[in-house]
Parts: C-alpha cells; sequence; structure tokens
C-alpha cells in the first residue's frame, strides 16, 4: 500500500452538458424508439410493419428530441445571459451593495471579516473579476459549462437516430433473408439490451459507479420498457383487427 502509486483526479463537469445529451439521446433509441418497434412486434408478426413504425418513429423523435435540446439549451442560456447582464448593471451602479456582497460570502466561508474585506476591495478593483465572484458565489454557475445549443441539438439527433436504427437491423434484414420472426425479435432486443450495457458500462467514467452496475442499470430498466411494449402490443392485438383493405 505504501509503493501505491497515485493518480491525481480528473474531473469531467466540463462536459456535463454535451454527457447527458448523449445519454438522453442514445436511451431514447434505445429504449423508446426499441420499445415503440417491439410493441409493433407485439401487435403483428410482420417484419415490414416494425421497420416501417421504427423508422418513422426515429425519424419523428430525431426532429422533435433534436429541436426541443436547442430550444431548451438556447432558453436556458438566455435566462442566464440576462442575470449576468443585471450583475454587470449592479456592478456598474452599485459598486457598495456588490462589496457587501462580496464579504458576506468570504465570511460564510470562514474567513474573517477583516479578510473578507480585504479581498473584497481588491477584487472591487476589477469590474470582470467582481462579475465572476459573483457567478459563481450568487449564479452557481461558470461560463465555461455552457455548450453551443445547435452542437448539443445535433448530438441528440445524432445519438438518437444511431440508438432508434440498432433495434431496427434485425428486421431490415429479415426483410431480404428468410429470418424466423421471433428470432429476429429476439435478436432485436438482445442487440437493444447488449448495447445498453455496454453505454452504461462506459457512462461510469462520468458517474463513479463501478462498471457492472453502470451496466445492469441500464439493462434493468430497458428490460422493463421492452417487456411492457411487447406486451401492450400481443394485448391490442386482441381487440384491434386491421380491415382487410388495410392490409400489409
Amino acid at each position: 500500500m505504501e509503493n501505491e502509486i497515485k493518480e491525481p483526479v480528473k474531473h469531467y463537469t466540463n462536459e456535463a452538458d454535451t454527457f447527458r445529451t448523449k445519454v438522453f439521446g442514445i436511451q431514447d433509441g434505445l429504449i423508446g424508439i426499441g420499445s415503440i418497434a417491439i410493441g409493433a412486434a407485439g401487435f403483428s408478426q410482420e417484419p415490414l410493419l416494425v421497420v416501417i413504425t421504427g423508422l418513422i418513429a426515429t425519424i419523428g423523435q430525431a426532429f422533435s428530441m433534436g429541436i426541443g435540446e436547442y430550444i431548451s439549451t438556447r432558453v436556458r442560456m438566455q435566462v442566464i445571459q440576462n442575470e449576468i447582464k443585471k450583475e454587470k448593471y449592479e456592478i456598474d451602479n452599485f459598486p457598495e451593495k456588490e462589496r457587501d456582497e462580496l464579504i458576506g460570502f468570504y465570511i460564510k466561508k470562514g474567513l474573517s471579516r477583516e479578510e473578507s474585506e480585504k479581498i473584497a476591495d481588491i477584487f472591487m478593483k476589477n469590474k470582470e473579476t467582481v462579475l465572476r465572484e459573483m457567478m459563481l458565489n450568487e449564479l452557481k454557475i461558470t461560463p465555461e459549462e455552457f455548450e453551443n445549443p445547435v452542437k448539443l441539438g445535433f448530438l441528440m439527433s445524432f445519438y438518437l437516430i444511431i440508438g432508434g436504427l440498432l433495434p431496427l437491423i434485425p428486421f431490415i434484414i429479415s426483410l431480404f433473408i428468410r429470418i424466423p420472426f421471433y428470432a429476429s425479435l429476439l435478436s432485436s432486443m438482445a442487440i437493444m439490451l447488449a448495447s445498453l450495457g455496454i453505454f452504461g458500462s462506459m457512462t461510469t467514467k462520468y458517474t463513479g459507479l463501478s462498471k457492472l452496475r453502470g451496466a445492469i442499470e441500464q439493462i434493468g430498466t430497458g428490460l422493463i420498457a421492452l417487456i411492457g411494449s411487447y406486451v401492450a402490443g400481443l394485448l391490442l392485438a386482441h381487440f384491434i383487427t386491421i380491415p382487410p383493405g388495410l392490409g400489409y
């Protein structure tokens, strides 16, 4: 133990927005669209119907989730930028109030009033320094944490498309090669669960969980969604019959 080489800890908070977007994208694809496809498989043992349903869901979700991610990130940035604008106004017009706030921050951190006043007086000489202190201590934000909304929107769509297409691969292959329907169904579910497991294991780089736990959590939630969707499809098939004229 004494000879154990200690490595410096690496933080990934600057990648939080990008990581969150990738997680939502791949999960929505694998679980969201995968569940729709499996539900369609439970309703009808027709590969073409499953493929068309899955593709429509993938395209629709890619647009809606990508645009939604862009809008939500953009609005969040606008809100924060507006708050920063207010802070700049206060620094320019009410410097004594800002100085008192700085002193209060440092006292709460355990410094004496005398030490806090000295630090505040030093910082008050530079408006940009005061603004950064206010962002960190009052607004609880840092400029570096913001990602480009357009980038996040495209990332969301890209990862969702990947996640959405993976479960459809066995059914697409079965359109060209004769494969038993249930073999395609089981293969699709296996691909989804394996992908979720791999992805869950990879996310532990950021979450700090063990690779096994990360994989099991993803597989467990995915399995619940897939089984539930397939059962729902089977139940609907007992109550809804497609008219002959609308057959495929």
